[in-house]
């Protein structure tokens, strides 16, 4: 493959980068719950919600897309916003080590006039801006201030701050800062990674303000179970389980996680 072949086929799949960095970390090929949900990341609508099991992988495959969203257009902003300032923090730096270690990556490398921190970096094809290429914040941080073309909300809703409802209504207002600093652009997205806390999680009241929330469960389902989800289950698990009904109670994974 030539290039302009590699990155033509780059830029036209996010799952062909999403096996590129696997290979480059030593993973195995992603699984087929990763690789949905790295079409639901490429596809998805720009007010999405992706719910899954701990240990799916959610995290890497997001911030393996957002590199492959700077891969494409290096002057998009990126902001990373996570319940605590560290857990942002590690995703961009994560995302920063990866431009440094992956050759194809290597143009993306700041130059040493730009930002270059583990809590807000440029790309070096990026011209320049107020706003970093990607910039890592806690939810009760400075949000405002920047702009952003994509927010990434990873694990927002915590036990911490989901446990009473005082608690949950004043996470559900600091979240409405994202439409402030997300530019008015139909290209512009809003993705929420998570798992639920409660009966009354932020992710039930998204759902309500038209966010399209899709999930990938442990365990595959049976009828009953699927009706609970209310047409939230991603398809992948439904069409398994009318292809073959034997599977409810095994696992959504079988290569990596035993039943």
């Amino acid at each position: 493959m030539t290039p302009q072949e590699l990155d033509r086929k780059i830029r036209s799949s996010f799952g062909f980068f999403l096996v590129i960095i696997w290979k480059h970390l030593n993973l195995p090929n992603p699984t087929w719950i990763q690789k949905d949900i790295g079409d639901y990341l490429q596809y998805g609508p720009t007010r999405l919600i992706i719910m899954a099991f701990r240990g799916v992988g959610k995290s890497f495959v997001t911030s393996a897309f957002v590199l492959w969203l700077l891969y494409c257009n290096p002057q998009l902003k990126i902001m990373v916003v996570s319940a605590s300032k560290e857990r942002a923090d590690s995703f961009s730096t994560f995302t920063r080590r990866l431009i440094d270690e992956v050759p194809i990556l290597h143009f993306l490398k700041p130059k040493p006039e730009q930002r270059d921190s583990k809590i807000a970096f440029d790309v070096g094809p990026a011209t320049a801006d107020h706003s970093p290429s990607v910039k890592s914040v806690g939810i009760t941080g400075q949000i405002t201030g920047s702009r952003a073309d994509v927010i990434i909300a990873d694990d927002v809703e915590v036990l911490n701050n989901s446990a009473t409802q005082g608690a949950r209504d004043k996470l559900g207002e600091l979240v409405k800062e994202f439409d402030a600093v997300l530019k008015p652009l139909p290209t512009s997205r809003i993705i929420y990674l998570g798992t639920p806390q409660c009966e009354m999680s932020l992710y039930n009241t998204l759902c309500e303000r038209g966010y399209k929330r899709r999930i990938w469960p442990a365990r595959f389902l049976d009828e009953a179970g699927m009706s609970k989800y209310k047409g939230d289950l991603a398809p992948c698990i439904t069409d398994a389980y009318f292809k073959d009904p034997s599977l409810v109670g095994q696992t959504t994974e079988p290569l990596r996680f035993c039943d």
